[in-house]
């Protein structure tokens, strides 16, 4: 592992438990066997080491893929396309949104940092349902406010499973839920009102 890497992960793992106030460059440093020194070289601050983190788990490059290029203007398809990168991303992405939750409110520059991927969905899809509309796949509606019922339904199943995990998939589990909601969803975007 080369020495950003190490930085990064030591970072993100003491960030995780202390919150991001609770951690000093010294602290990361020594944790990850460098010189201080060597992280404001690479990263600047411990500003620049939690940009880093954000940028490293960013999915956004996918998701972009997933709703241009590779788009089927199938709303179910590409939905539950989208739906699945969603789901990977929260597993892979764990210890950075728990981050986010401990330290909301903290830091207002964190936040802007953390809401900043969420918000670039958002635009994708909203860019989605445009086009969408336009082809008359779907019928006239608020793109952004479809963009947001889609995100916020994808946001809140994944949040109950990272908090409550185990005892939210006895209920129902992520294939279930999301082959049900989502066709559910579509449905809604192709009726009229």
């Amino acid at each position: 592992m080369n020495t950003s890497d190490r930085i990064i992960e030591t970072a993100t793992r003491l960030i995780k438990k202390n919150g991001y106030r609770g951690v000093s460059t010294k602290a990361i440093a020594a944790e990850a066997k460098v010189n201080e020194s060597t992280i404001f070289r690479q990263f600047g601050s411990k500003q620049g080491i939690l940009e880093a983190i954000i940028e490293r788990h960013s999915d956004i490059p996918q998701f972009e893929k997933l709703l241009k290029e590779e788009a089927t203007d199938n709303p179910e398809v590409d939905l539950l396309n989208v739906s699945l990168q969603y789901r990977l991303f929260f597993h892979k992405n764990a210890d950075i949104i728990m981050i986010g939750i401990r330290d909301k409110g903290m830091l207002p520059e964190l936040d802007r940092m953390l809401a900043d991927p969420p918000a670039k969905l958002h635009s994708l899809l909203v860019e989605y349902f445009e086009r969408l509309n336009k082809k008359k796949v779907i019928a006239r509606q608020d793109e952004r406010l479809a963009a947001m019922s889609f995100l916020s339904m994808c946001y809140g199943f994944q949040m109950s499973e990272l908090i409550h995990g185990q005892y939210q998939s006895q209920l129902v589990t992520e294939e279930e839920f999301y082959k049900q909601s989502v066709p559910l969803f579509v449905k809604g975007l192709m009726s009229q009102s």
